[in-house]
């Protein structure tokens, strides 16, 4: 049986499997969802064990239900070379801080060989579909190898933006993948895409396909919801 290690600041706690040498990746639900779709299409596509959570009394009061059964909101999920941690709410800001710490001191102890964080940009039109960024000159090459648009200005929100600049300070490289969306809400096409350039960059073969089904899926929804709000619209009004 394998050793649970617990990783405690003030703020919150990791209980977990100690797993070296491996890619972090990090999933919260920041605009679009990206991290936390990314995440979960990790999890089934790879079969990734669950090796441990984030707690905190600063939570909110959340269980999340994965096929019936109730697990932890914030989860840590290993497989071959890759750990994952996958948030299903949006970490509070005075939590970050120290969370952020708590993970860095995790990747350091196991000598982590980089992380990976996903974000998005809300613009008018999809035009490049992902652009990157990074905390260090290796990785930025490394995206730039991919062909990838690099963001040269701007700020990163919230915990993938400080996970870069945390491992910055401990010399782990750091990158930034961003997907193009158009509004804050859900955007597994969006995903897809991001889930593409991942895939280059862990040698996985990852089928973003399911993402793609869901997109027209909710795309279809939203057409009939807007002809149905069309139609009643064009009903006559009565004084």
């Amino acid at each position: 049986m394998v050793d649970m290690v617990e990783t405690e600041v003030e703020c919150c706690k990791i209980v977990s499997k100690d797993v070296e040498n491996a890619i972090v990746l990090e999933g919260s639900p920041e605009l679009g969802l990206i991290g936390n779709i990314l995440g979960w299409l990790l999890v089934e596509e790879l079969n990734m064990e669950e090796i441990g959570y984030i707690d905190s009394k600063y939570f909110p009061p959340l269980a999340v239900l994965y096929k019936g059964k109730a697990i932890h909101p914030f989860r840590i999920y290993a497989t071959d070379g890759i750990v994952m941690f996958l948030s299903d709410f949006i970490v509070p800001p005075n939590v970050t801080f120290d969370m952020t710490n708590a993970i860095v001191d995790w990747m350091e102890r196991n000598n982590s060989k980089e992380i990976i964080t996903f974000n998005s940009i809300v613009v008018r039109e999809k035009t490049q579909g992902v652009a990157g960024a990074a905390n260090s000159d290796e990785s930025l090459e490394r995206l730039g190898n991919l062909d990838l648009p690099i963001l040269p200005f701007g700020n990163i929100a919230g915990l993938s933006g400080t996970l870069l600049t945390r491992s910055m300070l401990k010399g782990i490289p750091g990158s930034c993948l961003f997907a193009e969306v158009l509004s804050p809400y859900p955007d597994p096409r969006a995903a897809a895409e991001v889930m593409n350039v991942l895939n280059k960059m862990l040698g996985t073969q990852v089928n973003a396909e399911p993402l793609i089904k869901e997109a027209e899926e909710i795309e279809s929804r939203l057409q009939e919801l807007a002809q149905t709000v069309q139609g009643e619209s064009e009903s006559p009004a009565y004084m």
